[in-house]
């Protein structure tokens, strides 16, 4: 029996100019633009995606792509590409990343952002926290 492949969609770099263009035209008044090497941070954050999905190849499909999420979530934050707004990018990346990738959407993303920028929480606990997540879903969807 073969082993079904796990595929997973990762924004590109338009995806990420995208997002930043919607930021500024909901927040004209904040300064959200690209900082010197931003773009180039925001491909590491990609790069950051693609390393853990690998790197988590012996988990299960869902898990994969969840460190995935993880990955790229708290690199846009750590990495800060943007004058302002990096929370509001990986907070608007996640949301993308999980429904194209057919994951449940948590509630309370800002609030996880937070705790990233605030030091608190590390990329293995937005790992955890979306973890939690996808469980709580799957537990809802199957009547358990």
């Amino acid at each position: 029996m073969s082993k079904r492949k796990c595929r997973i969609s990762y924004p590109t770099l338009r995806v990420f100019e995208r997002a930043v263009d919607l930021l500024r035209s909901r927040y004209p008044s904040d300064p959200i633009r690209w900082k010197g090497g931003g773009r180039e941070q925001a491909e590491q954050a990609i790069a950051a995606a693609k390393w853990a999905f690998r790197f988590s190849k012996d988990e299960p499909c869902y898990a994969r792509k969840l460190a995935a999420a993880a990955a790229l979530f708290h690199e846009i934050i750590s990495l800060h590409p943007l004058v302002d707004g990096n929370k509001r990018l990986a907070t608007l990346m996640l949301d993308a990343f999980l429904i194209k990738n057919g994951l449940p959407r948590p509630r309370r993303i800002a609030e996880a952002a937070l705790r990233v920028a605030g030091g608190d929480w590390s990329q293995e606990d937005v790992y955890q926290w979306l973890l939690r997540v996808y469980r709580a879903w799957r537990a809802r969807r199957s009547g358990c």
